[in-house]
């Protein structure tokens, strides 16, 4: 992908998360919300719960801090300095900007149905965002390098985890369905950022 196509994806999905945090207090943003929330609860039971519930704790800061420092390390340790550095970036970018827009927009988060307590402003969704940098930064590095049979799945695991982690903050009622697409564009942003700024080193070193 050449430079030009990155800006111009993170120009589309920024004008996509524009549009997502203007509307997301408007009928039809409302509308969306309360259709997910329906669809998630109606599969509420023990299981579920304790399933969503190791799925956000693998989303927590701290998690994805150590689990980003163990990959990083592994880059480092594979004389893969490039990647480490374009994965150690994206999740600087996207650590840095999520704080930055949740006092931006200062979204409630919702009151319905919390089932963990949490604390903070909900737009975009931090779990989201970051798990959406993380395994998508790990789906990339998995598209350049892998080229066993197994890599559609090793990036389909990667999205199953972006899925799950997100999904979770919605079920347990600490987030709105828009806070996660908006969570994840933000990720998908970090990650093209990254790339953008580090545009010529990747290329040379996939040569």
């Amino acid at each position: 992908m050449s430079r030009v196509q990155r800006i111009s994806l993170i120009i589309i999905f920024s004008v996509i998360f524009g549009m997502i945090a203007f509307f997301h207090e408007s009928r039809l943003g409302k509308w969306i919300d309360n259709e997910v929330y329906e669809f998630i609860y109606s599969s509420e039971s023990f299981i579920t719960t304790s399933i969503m519930l190791g799925f956000t704790k693998l989303g927590e800061v701290w998690t994805m801090i150590v689990m980003s420092l163990i990959v990083i390390c592994y880059l480092m340790l594979k004389r893969m300095k490039i990647d480490a550095l374009f994965f150690a970036l994206a999740m600087i970018i996207s650590g840095t900007l999520n704080p930055l827009l949740k006092n931006i927009f200062d979204r409630e988060r919702p009151t319905l149905l919390r089932l963990i307590d949490i604390t903070g402003f909900s737009f975009p969704s931090g779990h989201a965002m970051g798990s959406a940098a993380f395994f998508g930064s790990l789906a990339f590095l998995v598209s350049r390098h892998h080229k066993g049979a197994a890599k559609p799945y090793l990036i389909g695991l990667c999205i199953l985890f972006i899925m799950m982690i997100s999904s979770s903050r919605v079920y347990l009622g600490v987030h709105y369905p828009t806070d996660i697409i908006a969570g994840i564009l933000g990720g998908v942003i970090s990650i093209l950022l990254a790339q953008t700024f580090l545009h010529n080193l990747i290329d040379n070193d996939s040569q």
